[in-house]
């Protein structure tokens, strides 16, 4: 394969699927190995790869290749120049970490489960629970606006702080819950204002069915105030977070 390479991640050698779905500019995926390791690769023009066809490309050889096989994740735009390059600069340099990535993520797949709460909800919450922002918002509506500028900032800022101790607490319940039933657990950092926690799990095949279970019954003990959203099964895009050596590709 000669030209610009596109990586999308690396899987052992012996495992190695037949990917059908197309990758990048719907090139034909294949692979290169190297000493038991195998990087997922097809070739590319070398334009920018920036269109969300080609980012839904990029996912869908992933989770294609994770049905039937363990694989690291790469970096959406990943690139090297030729096959060559890939196999000294990403797989022979890196051939001990990968191993060992691999195998500390064998038979694993990712879940993730983000919450969300209900804001108005949330917010009479707070209101209710909290002395402080009541008697503040209570004296705020007897004052004219101007008069309560400082007020009013100090009002937000009292809510954000009770936000946050509920974010706190939920994900730390939520932990609880859940990370018993996972080979391991990260927390990752919300992605809207709303969010209660963005949770990835990193479990066995074989105990998905455990995990999804403990999913639901905590969705149902949030039911109201925190909206559950499950996602996966996935590559164990959270897990995955190698520092390769320099020049190498970045891990997603």
């Amino acid at each position: 394969m000669a030209g610009i390479v596109y990586v999308y991640g690396v899987l052992p050698a012996e495992d190695r699927p037949r990917v059908e779905a197309a990758g990048v500019e719907g090139a034909e995926v294949g692979t290169v190995e190297h000493a038991g390791v195998a990087a997922l690769v097809s070739p590319v023009r070398g334009s920018a790869l920036v269109a969300a066809r080609e980012v839904r490309a990029h996912w869908s050889v992933l989770g294609e290749a994770s049905k039937r096989a363990t694989v690291l994740p790469l970096r959406f735009g990943t690139v090297f120049g030729g096959e060559d390059a890939v196999r000294e600069r990403l797989l022979a340099a890196n051939v001990e970490r990968l191993a060992g990535l691999l195998r500390d993520v064998a038979g694993c797949v990712q879940l993730t489960v983000k919450g969300e709460y209900d804001e108005e909800r949330l917010l009479r919450d707070v209101v209710r629970d909290s002395s402080s922002v009541a008697a503040l918002r209570e004296r705020l509506q007897k004052v004219p606006e101007a008069a309560g500028y400082y007020d009013r900032i100090r009002l937000g800022e009292l809510v954000a702080g009770e936000v946050a101790r509920r974010r706190e607490e939920d994900t730390r319940m939520a932990l609880e819950r859940l990370e018993p039933l996972a080979s391991a657990a990260r927390e990752e950092q919300p992605t809207q204002p709303n969010q209660a926690f963005n949770l990835a799990f990193l479990v066995k095949r074989d105990g998905e069915n455990a995990f999804t279970k403990g999913v639901s019954e905590l969705g149902e003990d949030l039911a109201g105030r925190v909206e559950i959203r499950y996602v996966g099964p996935l590559p164990p895009y959270s897990f995955a977070d190698a520092d390769m050596s320099a020049g190498s590709a970045a891990w997603a």
